[in-house]
C-alpha cells in the first residue's frame, strides 16, 4: 500500500450526484506536481493503475467531505460538518441568534425546494464517488489482489456511512416502520434513476457495506482523517444502535474505542473542556483535518458559530446548563457572555468548547460517544453492573472528586443518555439522533427564542424528497412526500 510520504497528488473523482441524472462523470485534480497526462488531468485508467494512485483517489474523496458540495455556496450548506451541525441546532441544548442555520433552528428546513433537504440528498455525491472507486478497483489489473480488499473496505465504509445519513434524515426511526419508503440504493456507476425502496432494504445495504469494511479494514492509517477498522466499527455501532440491536452495538462500540475506557480517554487532569479543534487529541477517532492553506475558513462548523472570532451566533441554553454539576469540568467551557445580558436573552451563555481558527480541525467521531454507546447497549441488555462500571469510568474523567454511582434500570439508562448530551453538545447531532431513534420528543425551555417542541415521530424530524429528484427521476413523483 501507499506510503503517505510518497504521495505526489490528491485526486478527486467527481461523478454527478446520482439523483440529478443530468451529468456524466468528470474529474477534478488537486495536484502538487504536474499530472502525467498531457491534458493536465489524470485518466480513470491511471487513477486505478496502482495501489498508490487508488489511495490518492481516496485522499481526494475524504477531503471532499469538508469542501462545498456542488452548486451550494452558502455558509450553512457546506460539507459533512454542516449536515451534522444542522442536527445539533434542531435540538434544545444549543440555540441560535438567527443568522446562519436559522432555518434549521426553527425546524423550517425540510421542504422539497429548501436548501437543507436538497443539500442532504447530495450525500449521493459521496455515494456515487464510492461506487466509481469500487468499480475502478475491482476492474483494475494494476492493483495487486491482496491490496484490493483494504481499498474496497475504505470505499464501502464511506458509502455505508452516507447511506446511513440518508436513512436518518429521510425517515423516522427504524423501529417505527421498517417498510417506510426510503431513498433509492445504487451500488454501481449508473445514472439511471431508481424508485424508492424501503428502510429495511436501505439498512440491509448499510450493514452489508459496513460489515465488509470492518472485516477488511486495517487498524493502521495515515492519520485520523482516514477510515480504519475502529472508525468503521463506530459507524456500525450507530447503525445497530438505531436498529436497537443492542448486543451488536455493544460489540462494535467497544471495538471502536478499544474496549478499555481508561486508555481511551484523557485523565481528569489532562482533559481540556475547551479548544476542540485539535485532531491530535487522543479522544478524537475520526476527523476532518485542515491547514491554513487548505482551510474552508468561516464555513467551519460548529467552531465558527460558537466563537466570537467567527459568527458568534451559537449559545448554550440555560435549562441545559443547569444540568451540569459544579464539579463537572465540562462546565468550565460555559460562561456568561456579557454581564449586561439578562438571563432570558438568547445570548446569555456562551461556550468556548470549540476554538475557531483557519487551521483548526473538525471532529466527526470522538471515543466518548462510543464509550457511552457501549454503556447504553449493555444496560439495555440488563447488564447493569457492566454498564455502570463503564459509566463510572467515563465520569471519573469528567468530574472532580467523582463518587461512583450504583444505578440500575431506567435511572441508569437516563443517566447515560444525559451524559451523551453533556459530552457531545454541538457535535454529531447527538441529542437529535438519540430522541429520534428512541421515538421521543424535544421540548425547548429556558432562554430559547424559538419555543418549538417536537412530539415523538414528529414529521419535522424528517426531510421531504427534493423537488429536483422528483423532476429528474421518472420513478419518483410528488406523492412520495405525501404525509411527510
Amino acid at each position: 500500500m501507499l506510503n503517505y510520504n510518497e504521495m505526489k497528488k490528491y485526486i478527486i473523482l467527481s461523478i454527478a450526484a446520482l439523483s440529478l441524472l443530468t451529468s456524466t462523470a468528470c474529474m477534478d485534480d488537486y495536484l502538487n506536481e504536474p499530472s502525467p497526462s498531457s491534458q493536465g488531468s489524470i485518466t480513470p485508467e491511471e487513477a486505478f493503475s496502482t495501489s498508490s494512485n487508488a489511495t490518492a483517489v481516496l485522499a481526494g474523496m475524504l477531503r471532499q467531505q469538508r469542501t462545498q458540495w456542488d452548486q451550494f455556496n452558502r455558509t450553512d450548506v457546506g460539507g459533512l460538518y454542516s449536515l451534522l451541525f444542522a442536527r445539533a441546532v434542531k435540538g434544545s441544548d444549543i440555540q441560535l441568534n438567527e443568522n446562519w442555520y436559522g432555518n434549521d433552528y426553527r425546524n423550517e428546513d425540510r421542504e422539497p425546494t429548501f436548501d437543507r433537504s436538497r443539500f442532504t440528498w447530495r450525500s449521493y455525491m459521496m455515494i456515487g464517488r464510492s461506487n466509481y472507486f469500487i468499480e475502478g478497483v475491482e476492474k483494475s489489473t494494476g492493483i495487486i489482489d491482496t491490496d484490493k480488499p483494504v481499498l474496497l473496505a475504505q470505499a464501502r465504509a464511506i458509502r455505508g456511512f452516507y447511506y446511513f445519513q440518508l436513512a436518518l434524515e429521510f425517515n423516522h426511526a427504524y423501529k417505527y416502520n421498517p417498510q417506510a419508503a426510503a431513498p433509492p440504493i445504487y451500488t454501481t456507476v449508473n445514472l439511471e434513476g431508481k424508485p424508492m425502496g424501503t428502510l429495511e432494504e436501505l439498512y440491509g445495504q448499510i450493514i452489508s457495506d459496513l460489515e465488509y469494511a470492518v472485516e477488511n479494514s486495517s487498524t493502521s492509517r495515515i492519520d485520523n482523517s482516514w477510515v480504519n477498522k475502529q472508525v468503521v466499527a463506530a459507524m456500525l455501532a450507530n447503525v445497530y444502535l438505531s436498529m436497537e440491536n443492542w448486543s451488536e452495538a455493544e460489540v462494535m462500540a467497544k471495538l471502536a474505542y478499544g474496549g478499555n475506557v481508561t486508555n481511551a480517554l484523557n485523565t481528569i487532569v489532562n482533559y481540556q473542556p475547551s479548544g476542540f479543534n485539535d485532531a491530535g487529541d487522543k479522544e478524537w477517532l475520526w476527523s476532518m483535518t485542515q491547514q491554513e492553506n487548505q482551510s474552508n475558513f468561516f464555513f467551519m462548523a460548529p467552531h465558527a458559530f460558537f466563537s466570537p472570532s467567527g459568527y458568534g451566533n451559537a449559545f448554550i441554553n440555560t435549562t441545559f446548563y443547569d444540568l451540569f454539576e459544579e464539579n463537572d469540568r465540562r462546565r468550565e467551557a460555559i460562561s456568561v457572555t456579557n454581564p449586561n445580558f439578562d438571563n432570558d436573552d438568547i445570548r446569555y451563555l456562551s461556550s468556548n468548547k470549540f476554538t475557531f481558527s483557519f487551521g483548526g480541525s473538525m471532529s466527526i467521531y470522538r471515543t466518548p460517544e462510543f464509550i457511552l454507546v457501549a454503556a447504553e447497549a449493555s444496560a439495555r441488555q440488563g447488564n447493569y453492573l457492566e454498564a455502570q462500571q463503564i459509566l463510572n469510568q467515563f465520569k471519573a474523567t469528567r468530574y472532580r472528586g467523582f463518587i461512583e454511582q450504583n444505578l440500575t434500570g431506567t435511572a441508569l439508562i437516563d443517566e447515560i443518555l444525559l451524559e451523551r448530551r453533556k459530552e457531545m453538545y454541538g457535535e454529531n447531532g447527538i441529542q437529535w439522533f438519540d430522541v429520534k431513534r428512541l421515538q421521543k420528543g424535544i421540548e425547548r425551555s429556558g432562554n430559547h427564542s424559538v419555543r418549538i417542541n417536537l412530539e415523538p415521530n414528529d414529521n419535522r424530524f424528517i426531510m421531504k424528497v427534493p423537488q429536483e429528484e422528483i423532476d429528474n427521476n421518472k420513478h419518483i413523483d410528488a406523492s412520495v412526500n405525501n404525509n411527510r
